[in-house]
């Protein structure tokens, strides 16, 4: 790939390995309020890749790094087709290089190399910069949490299903059931990210202090639905509470008795590991009737005389002109999609 260069002397170019110095000096400048950047750079998602998926801008007069943007890439399945494309995640550039296009210049970067661009949160300054290169409008995705969570709520209802639970691992007898899922309902949404079992594993295996947990539920010998979760502990014992995610789901859109017997089984898993507040993102109206039904609360709620209004995500995108792409209603989307699951405390 080669560097994106403008009528000024600061270069946009992809990550090399020789910037680690220089990403850590900038990133100690745009999370200042981190106790320990240097460890919560080391646990980040880009170093998956071998090619990790970062522009940055280099400011060669100073020798320094004056922004970044880092994605995640997927492959988007919609109209039967499966798309490269790229969440937008961690998207900064200093206060004194602002105003020079950078934005713009690290988005269109991205943007060369994929079908679709996508972002679930982005602060205001970005999709303003989005907003000038024709994204969508941006839409509200709720951010559910349930937060008085109680082993007696989640008792397994009648169900139909068998269910197992166990922590995420390559030589899990589940994950050709799983990619056998996948190709009786992926046709059942208009749009969401591929998920076989070797996207699953690339995803949720083992990473640092991460631990994810698989609920599948089977009806007969068939794996009609499965839950990822997995539990973030408070750092010391005076830190905030643990919190619970559930991080990524798949059932057929209209199946809500699979998604009511993993639902009560992932929110017991979680329960037992101590978790005092659990959080999940559903995009679909069944999916999103039943966590209401089961005490999760949407940021309309008045909680103690307030609203949780910082649990609304907003989601916006972009297409390559003639690349058929779903409207954000139809979009698939949970916390596992993009970077919202690493953006709470390490587990």
């Amino acid at each position: 790939m080669l560097p994106v260069t403008g009528p000024d002397p600061l270069i946009v170019r992809p990550y090399a390995a020789q910037d680690s110095t220089r990403l850590l000096d900038l990133l100690r400048e745009v999370w200042s309020h981190k106790r320990d950047v240097e460890s919560d750079v080391r646990d980040r998602w880009w170093w998956q890749w071998d090619e990790p998926p970062l522009y940055v801008v280099e400011d060669p007069a100073r020798g320094t790094l004056a922004g970044l943007c880092a994605y995640i890439p997927f492959t988007l399945r919609t109209n039967d087709m499966e798309l490269p494309s790229a969440w937008f995640v961690d998207f900064y550039v200093l206060p004194d290089y602002r105003g020079k296009g950078l934005g713009k210049r690290l988005t269109e970067a991205v943007q060369t190399r994929h079908n679709v661009t996508a972002s679930l949160s982005q602060t205001a300054m970005a999709y303003r910069v989005f907003q000038k290169l024709g994204w969508s409008e941006r839409s509200p995705v709720t951010l559910y949490v349930h937060p008085f969570p109680r082993a007696w709520m989640f008792r397994p209802r009648s169900t139909p299903h068998r269910i197992v639970t166990a922590a995420i691992d390559a030589s899990l007898p589940v994950w050709l059931d799983v990619d056998a899922l996948w190709m009786r309902v992926r046709g059942a949404f208009p749009g969401l990210a591929v998920r076989t079992s070797a996207t699953l594993l690339a995803r949720y295996a083992t990473r640092g202090d991460c631990r994810y947990i698989l609920v599948g539920a089977y009806r007969g010998q068939a794996l009609v639905g499965y839950m990822i979760v997995r539990v973030v502990d408070a750092l010391s014992n005076a830190a905030r509470p643990s919190q619970g995610l559930i991080v990524d789901y798949l059932v057929h859109p209209d199946d809500t008795t699979a998604f009511g017997a993993l639902l009560s089984e992932a929110a017991s898993t979680l329960v037992d590991r101590g978790v005092n507040r659990i959080y999940a993102i559903s995009t679909l109206p069944a999916c999103q009737r039943v966590l209401r039904a089961r005490g999760f609360l949407s940021p309309a709620t008045p909680l103690l005389g307030r609203s949780l209004k910082g649990n609304t995500k907003w989601f916006t995108y972009a297409a390559k002109e003639g690349t058929s792409s779903p409207v954000p209603a139809g979009w698939h989307l949970t916390l596992g999609d993009c970077d919202l699951d690493y953006a709470w405390l390490r587990g």
